[in-house]
């Protein structure tokens, strides 16, 4: 069987379950569907997988699901049928559909706006469009970009790089070593990381920021003031603000925190 095509009638709102331990998994979420469809394509046309993997709606919940697969022993064993147990997982949901996707090495690309997120893997790219509430990302090592979050987020990785567009509540992050990348952090930012640089491009809310190594750049929006408190070990602090400005006391007050054991920290003053 070269692909499967399914079909679920909508009723209402639905929650999404995705687990697709290698391939790919593309989601998109759209305003004027009326039913939720899934097309899955394996990429070894002469494999069962289909046959081991569970489509179904219980409930408010759409769960895709292949086979579990062990580590350690188990996955050498099975090591060579690596190629038979890829998948392209094609799934379209209505907006706002919360949403949980667990990969091993399968890109995860999400399209549209879902509600909240659940999103983890071991070693894939994750690129999201519009999570509309709380974000939770956790990967071992590769690279994840979200462009909006209207909630909160929570990243953990193990070497990896996040990068964001807007958020709006607070983000908590932990890097071993990876890059944090934020257009705009509308609520509070606590980031702490062993290698990596962090910059935020315009930040709203308080900010507490450590590195092992790495730099640090920070933009401060204007009507914003800011208490500094910065140490770099052996990197040169840089601020393009007049003591003045970020102490005047004017408008909304927030305080900054930055640390590096190695690296250089710059303040600038946001667009």
């Amino acid at each position: 069987m070269a692909d499967a095509y399914t079909t679920f009638p909508l009723t209402g709102a639905i929650n999404l379950n995705v687990r697709v331990m290698q391939g790919s998994v593309l989601v998109t979420a759209r305003d004027d569907v009326t039913e939720a469809t899934v097309r899955l394509t394996p990429r070894d046309p002469g494999s069962d997988l289909l046959q081991r993997t569970v489509v179904e709606m219980s409930g408010p919940t759409l769960t895709i699901a292949t086979p579990r697969q062990g580590g350690g022993l188990a996955e050498m064993l099975i090591g060579w049928r690596r190629d038979r147990e890829r998948l392209d997982a094609e799934i379209v949901v209505p907006t706002g559909t919360a949403t949980k996707i667990t990969t091993g090495t399968a890109a995860i690309t999400v399209k549209g706006r879902v509600g909240g997120a659940d999103v983890s893997t071991g070693s894939a790219d994750i690129v999201l469009d519009t999570v509309d509430g709380d974000l939770r990302l956790r990967y071992g090592s590769s690279t994840a970009t979200t462009s909006e979050v209207t909630g909160a987020v929570t990243v953990r990785s193990g070497s990896g790089n996040a990068s964001f567009g807007t958020v709006g509540g607070h983000l908590q992050a932990g890097f071993g070593s990876g890059d944090l990348n934020v257009d705009v952090a509308r609520g509070g930012v606590r980031s702490r990381t062993g290698s990596g640089d962090a910059s935020i491009g315009a930040v709203h809310g308080d900010v507490d920021i450590a590195a092992g190594s790495g730099k640090v750049t920070i933009g401060l929006p204007v009507g914003i003031s800011a208490k500094l408190e910065v140490t770099t070990g052996s990197g040169r602090v840089k601020s393009d603000l007049p003591i003045e400005q970020t102490e005047s006391g004017n408008g909304k007050a927030i305080t900054i925190r930055a640390r590096t054991g190695s690296g250089d920290v710059r303040l600038f003053r946001a667009a």
